[in-house]
Formats: structure tokens, C-alpha cells, sequence
């Protein structure tokens, strides 16, 4: 049986959907930030050296540069329903894990698991949007649940402070993943009722991807963007205890007005962008606003200005990701039945920048833990960032004002 209408073809239930798929979300990555804002008694606990913590906290962006690209093919092939339910669950179960890690060499091993839940949902979503959405809401539907990668940022960096140990803030956060996990594989549906979906071979979404110049464009422009964002967010709260002497509570809260602008970033940007029918203004405006922002605010530091750079620098990363993510649903030469693998390919650069970046490029710059040290790595982050501008010119404009122009 077909559907007629757009009431049919996308009922109410897909904000249902959608909210479950938020909270998800927002759970994975309130377990992946608690790292930052535990540095200082995680690292001298396990014994823990600069390369071993960012190892630690890189580890789910190692295993997304895998992990993405056959989440989002499975996907394609089984359906949503069942890839999330089964990265959710690992997702929680190896975040409650981690309170009884004994060596870095089990925590890094925990992280793991970890990186492959957060990549085993990311490149799903789109292609629920895809699915439950009218074209006219993608980039909202996909600001919506950036947001929660946002949300669950700020709550990481700001409630870990919060607990009596580390041991504690990972149990209570991997619990309620864990809950999380359970509606998901209660309420979730694949699509709308009488909406057939197709499900081609695993490997023909990743094909597609591969061949299309836009796909690999996008690539090159999450690959230096994720390096610079897991860079700045990673080392911004240690940095500013070690060199300003703030409190790893304040430390935290600053960076986490980051993620505060990018959840504005998250909602007002992909909704103008729809508005106004255009995507590649908003890349360039990101890859420029943040590099200046961030940059400045840790030149500045620990002045009033710090808190209101990262700030504005966080609606510039805010509004990047949904704008990135909705291209491929917008892609003529993908189809809504490829999204998963040709948005895994993305998400698989966006997880290979965030640990060769940090890991083999910020990391031996900072490794000193001097004033210059890190301010020569934030330097380099940002440069990186600011490159992004190169390939967003080469994309294709796939807003609704550009597709009119084709």
C-alpha cells in the first residue's frame, strides 16, 4: 500500500523518531567528553602520559575511520532500526566499562568500543532525515540533531567536575546510555508506514560516494575540520589549568560555551540556510568565524573575552555539520537509498582527521605544556580549519536556489 499525501509520506511520528535518535546521540557523546574535564585526575590515577590521554580520547575517531563507512552501508542494506540499536547498546555498555578500567591499556580498548557506537549512529541520521523528512526541513531535521552532539559535549565537559571520581561519573553516564539504547529498540521504526524503502548491496552506497567529486570535496573538508575541533576541545580545558591556574570546573565551563554557540549554531544557521535555499555560504562563513574565534580566545585568556570568543567561535562549529550532512541528502548523483555509505565515507574522514590531527600534529606540539607550546598548537589547528575554505569552493551549491540554477 502507497502513501498519497505529504501527511502520509512524512507523518508526526518522525519527531518521535527524531527525538529518540537525539537523545541517543546526546548520550554517546556525554560519555566520550567526559575525558576532557577528567584529564586531571584521570592521568595521574592510571599513570597516564600527553600521547596516552590524547590516544584515549582520540580513540573513537580511530575507530570511526572504519566504523562509519559500515555502519552507514549496513545500514543502507538492513535498515536504521537495527544498526543504531546494536551501536547504542555497545555504546553503554563500554561507557559503564570504563569505571573499572585498571591501565591505560584497558581504557584505550573501552574508548574503542565507544568510537565505534558514536560512528555506528552518525551516518545513519541523515539518511533518517532522508527518510522521514520533506526536503524543506532537511537542514532543520539535521540542525536538530547536531544539536544533541552539542549538548552532549557541554554536559560532558561541565557535569564531570560534578562527581566524586571518575570511576562514578562513568557509571552513571554509561547507565543512562544504556536506557537511552532501550527506547531506541523500542519505539524506532526504518520508515513510515507503507513507505518502501530500497536496500541495495552494502558496498553500492560507498561506491557512489567514491565516484562523486562533491563527496570527496566534503571528505577533505570534515577531515580538517574535525582535526581542529577535536584539537582545540581536547587541549582548550588542560591548557587553561595548567597555564592560567583556573579551576578545572571554570575550565570546563568555558569550553563548553563552545558547544552553547553550537547548539545556536545548530538551529539558526541550517533553518536560514533552508530558508534563503542556499548551503556553501554558511561553509565558508564556519571555516572563517571559527579560526578567528577560537584563536583569540585563547590569546586573550583568561580575559572576559575568552568566554565570549568561544562563544561565537561554537555557532561557527555548530552550523557546519548539519549544513555538511544534509549535501548528500541533496546530491543528484547519490539517491536517498545510497545515504548511508556515501555519508559514512564523509564521517570516515571527519574520524580519520580527528586522530591524525591531534595525535601526530597538535599532540608533539603541545607536548612541552608551555605558554608557546600551546599557542603554537592552537595556531596550527586553526590554519588547518581556515584551509577548509579551499575545497567548499569546488563544492556544488545543492540548496534549493542552486538546483534551480542547474
Amino acid at each position: 500500500m502507497g502513501v498519497s499525501t505529504e501527511a502520509e509520506r512524512y507523518p508526526r511520528y518522525r519527531w518521535v523518531i527524531l527525538g529518540i535518535a537525539w537523545l541517543t546521540l546526546l548520550c554517546l557523546y556525554w560519555s566520550w567528553f567526559l575525558i576532557p574535564s577528567l584529564a586531571s585526575r584521570l592521568s595521574p590515577e592510571l599513570g597516564l602520559t600527553h600521547m596516552q590521554y590524547t590516544l584515549i580520547f582520540t580513540a573513537p575517531v580511530l575507530m570511526g575511520i572504519w566504523s562509519a563507512i559500515t555502519a552507514g552501508a549496513a545500514a543502507d542494506r538492513y535498515g536504521i532500526r537495527l544498526v543504531v540499536t546494536i551501536s547504542v547498546f555497545l555504546g553503554g555498555a563500554a561507557g559503564l566499562a570504563r569505571a573499572f578500567a585498571p591501565s591505560f591499556e584497558v581504557m584505550f580498548v573501552l574508548m574503542c568500543f565507544m568510537g565505534i557506537a558514536v560512528y555506528g549512529v552518525m551516518p545513519n541520521l541523515p539518511k533518517l532525515v532522508a527518510i522521514w523528512f520533506p526536503p524543506r526541513q532537511a537542514g532543520f531535521a539535521a540542525g536538530i540533531y547536531t544539536m544533541a552532539i552539542g549538548i552532549g559535549l557541554s554536559l560532558g565537559l561541565l557535569t564531570a567536575p560534578l562527581f566524586r571520581d571518575w570511576q562514578a561519573a562513568f557509571t552513571y553516564v554509561g547507565i543512562t546510555t544504556l536506557v537511552a539504547a532501550f527506547l531506541w529498540a523500542l519505539l524506532a521504526r526504518n520508515a513510515p508506514k507503507g513507505v518502501k524503502i530500497k536496500m541495495p548491496p552494502m558496498i553500492s552506497g560507498i561506491k557512489r560516494g567514491l565516484r562523486s567529486r562533491n563527496i570527496l570535496l566534503t571528505c577533505v573538508v570534515y577531515f580538517l575540520f574535525m582535526g581542529t575541533f577535536t584539537s582545540f576541545s581536547g587541549n582548550f580545558p588542560e591548557a587553561l589549568e595548567i597555564i592560567h591556574n583556573i579551576s578545572p570546573a571554570t575550565a570546563g565551563a568555558i569550553t563548553a560555551l563552545l558547544t552553547g554557540g553550537g547548539i545556536l549554531g545548530n538551529l539558526l544557521i541550517p533553518a536560514l540556510s533552508d530558508r534563503i535555499g542556499l548551503r556553501k555560504p554558511f561553509i565558508y562563513a564556519a571555516v572563517i568565524t571559527i579560526p578567528v574565534c577560537l584563536f583569540f580566545a585563547w590569546y586573550l585568556a583568561p580575559s572576559p573575552a575568552t568566554w565570549v570568543l568561544v562563544f561565537l567561535g561554537g555557532i561557527g562549529v555548530g552550523s557546519l555539520p548539519p549544513i555538511v550532512l544534509t549535501l548528500p541528502l541533496e546530491l543528484p548523483e547519490i539517491g536517498h537509498e545510497h545515504v548511508g555509505g556515501a555519508t559514512g565515507l564523509i564521517l570516515s574522514s571527519l574520524a580519520l582527521g580527528g586522530f591524525v590531527i591531534p595525535l601526530f600534529v597538535i599532540s608533539p606540539i603541545m607536548a612541552a605544556g608551555t605558554s608557546q607550546a600551546y599557542s603554537a598548537g592552537f595556531l596550527v589547528s586553526m590554519l588547518l580549519i581556515a584551509a577548509a575554505i579551499i575545497p567548499a569552493l569546488f563544492l556544488m551549491e545543492t540548496g534549493r536556489r542552486g538546483r534551480v540554477q542547474l
